[in-house]
């Protein structure tokens, strides 16, 4: 698990050096407008979507899920490169994007999976909040990084992607070379390979599952990404243009900060009930933008409940989904799951980005806040329709 949690970090180094330059690259560099921007970010969540179920069934199908973790972290390492060379050339640029997404796409489920089967008995939400933490340093590390870079040579997106290549390849080797898959995996895919799809097939539709996917995908589709929101409170709070890659920093130090503590809090109260309060402070972030945020109180409010949110349900709903799937297809599930979600988020960043563009800002975000208090009472209704189990039994793998 450790090793898999360093190999995280740096690679989350790598990636939001990436994702927090951006919004300052695309809408304000670039002078696109925030419909640009959202579709841009749709391409950003969908391509992964599109490829992580697959990625999931390869891994459990044929045993090797290090191999195809390893696969989508060398592909997004190669991408980082490649930004370099895409310059400002949109139709290279969004090439480059969607190899990079490709990269995480493949790399997610099957390494969930290695993470589940490495979890002690009963403790699987805390090895998962462990795991988030690390990977939430390592996007606390590359946005200051990323602004490092730009302050001490303005302008030249160029030396952060040169950087960004550079972390991303010492991750793909952390994986390579420290990263050993548990035996248990090897004998689910044994299992799976000699059950018929139909099999799959049931067990992926099992109720615990189906009420975790239902549950996570109601809310996903009301869920904004981060460079919106941080477009929106640069608006509003109008502060230097080039700061909005410390925004990037805020969000993740809380997240590290209460992953841990809240994968702990998990196992000993349930995963159900700390992913519902963790949509709370989403939607608490929404309602602070919508009244304005003039202060900087205003702008740490925002980032500690994002941060908030992340730590309450990222790694939670990997936990939940895992400890209700099989093992011998919990990679595939896992896949399922994170095409969901990310399909979900996608769709919601190019629509808040529509409504901001053709509409207003205050109006994007009631819209969503509606959309969300409906995902929230949907996301409930379905966690709580299954059979209630004691914490220890839903933590066990």
């Amino acid at each position: 698990m450790w090793a898999i949690g360093a190999t995280s970090l740096l690679t989350d180094v790598s990636s939001e050096m990436v994702t927090s330059v951006l919004p300052l690259y695309v809408v304000l560099h670039l002078q696109m407008t925030p419909l640009a921007f959202g579709a841009l970010d749709g391409l950003y969540q969908g391509v992964a979507a599109a490829v992580r179920m697959t990625s999931g069934v390869v891994a459990d199908r044929f045993r090797h899920h290090k191999a195809v973790a390893l696969v989508g972290y060398a592909l997004s390492a190669v991408a980082k490169g490649a930004y370099i060379a895409a310059g400002a050339a949109w139709p290279a640029f969004l090439a480059v994007v969607t190899a990079d997404r490709l990269g995480k796409g493949i790399r997610t489920a099957p390494r969930d999976a290695l993470i589940a089967a490495s979890a002690r008995p009963g403790g699987t939400a805390t090895a998962f909040g462990v795991h988030r933490a690390m990977d939430a340093a390592g996007a606390t590390i590359g946005p200051l990084t990323a602004f490092g870079v730009l302050m001490l040579a303005p302008g030249r997106f160029d030396q952060v992607f040169v950087v960004s290549c550079a972390m991303a390849v010492v991750g793909v080797a952390a994986l390579w070379l420290f990263v050993d898959a548990p035996g248990g995996l090897a004998r689910a895919g044994a299992a799976i390979a000699a059950r018929p799809w139909a099999r799959t097939f049931e067990a992926l539709t099992a109720p615990r599952f189906r009420a975790v996917l239902l549950a996570a995908g109601a809310v996903s589709i009301a869920s904004v990404t981060d460079g919106l929101l941080y477009l929106v409170l640069q608006r509003q709070f109008a502060f230097d243009p080039a700061r909005i890659t410390l925004l990037f920093v805020g969000t993740p130090l809380c997240y590290f900060l209460l992953a841990g503590p809240f994968g702990v809090l998990a196992d000993r109260i349930g995963t159900a009930r700390l992913f519902v309060a963790g949509h709370l402070s989403l939607l608490a972030v929404y309602l602070l933008l919508w009244a304005g945020v003039t202060a900087g109180a205003g702008v740490a409010a925002c980032l500690l409940l994002l941060g908030a949110y992340y730590a309450a349900t990222d790694g939670i709903l990997a936990a939940m989904a895992a400890t209700a799937l099989p093992a011998d297809v919990r990679a595939t599930g896992l896949g399922l799951l994170a095409t969901c979600t990310t399909a979900g988020r996608g769709l919601a960043a190019v629509a808040f980005g529509a409504a901001w563009t053709y509409g207003s800002t205050r109006g994007a975000l009631a819209a969503f806040a509606v959309l969300l208090i409906v995902g929230i009472g949907v996301s409930a209704w379905q966690l709580g329709a299954t059979r209630p189990v004691s914490p220890r039994a839903e933590g066990t793998p």
